[in-house]
């Protein structure tokens, strides 16, 4: 795909709000961030027609000048196919340039590129890494996405202590997966030695956000 200032027919500055047209008028000349915002006037048509073949040329414009958020949307759209064909190998290229720039999105989507294999070769190791990046810069999402693979990994790689670690991280955002996980663990000591008032612990607040397994599991537990 090469990048090329698009030409939209229907942007006419006395069609479009004023905004938009300034915004193109901008990216146009070449600016960065006003071509990452082209990109989401045509991907969520405002004030024009939703158009994803504009949408992914102005994204690999600002992208390709090193905005980090448009490269990480770059990502997306050729992990998807919108507006462009569906490469995952160019997906994790730019997720990849986004990652190294420190976008946490970027680097949540590069891990799990490299956890199932998608554009990459499958490595643990560099899932791992990656999804440790962006969880220790508080991205929810990569904190649960840690603590499970670690916990449902194989052989070496399974590391029962650094999931309740990230577990533990992720139950402070009220993910009710991870409250579930930790009383899994701790009620069938799975990694660790049981312990019901711990597993309880968990189970009570996951039945507190009106979980129906928990609410039965926390009876039977008293």
């Amino acid at each position: 795909m090469s990048a090329q200032i698009p030409q939209p027919n229907e942007l006419h500055q006395f069609l479009v709000p004023e905004t938009v047209w300034e915004t193109y008028q901008r990216a146009k000349s070449g600016n960065a961030e006003s071509q990452y915002a082209m990109y989401a006037v045509y991907r969520y048509g405002r004030g024009v027609d939703v158009d994803p073949v504009q949408s992914a040329a102005w994204c690999l414009l600002s992208a390709e000048q090193g905005y980090p958020d448009a490269q990480t949307a770059l990502g997306v759209i050729f992990n998807n196919g919108e507006g462009v064909e569906q490469s995952c190998t160019e997906a994790v290229k730019w997720f990849t340039k986004a990652a190294e720039q420190g976008d946490v999105y970027a680097m949540d989507n590069l891990a799990a590129a490299y956890y199932y294999g998608d554009g990459v070769e499958k490595s643990f190791a560099e899932a791992v890494k990656w999804w440790t990046k962006a969880a220790e810069d508080d991205h929810a999402d990569s904190q649960l996405k840690l603590a499970t693979a670690y916990y449902l990994a194989e052989g070496s790689d399974r590391n029962v202590p650094e999931a309740i670690k990230w577990f533990k991280k992720s139950t402070e955002k009220h993910s009710r997966d991870a409250m579930r996980s930790l009383g899994k663990i701790y009620r069938e000591g799975d990694g660790v030695e049981k312990d019901a008032a711990e597993a309880l612990k968990w189970y009570s607040l996951l039945a507190k956000e009106g979980d129906g397994e928990a609410q039965f599991i926390v009876g039977e537990m008293y």
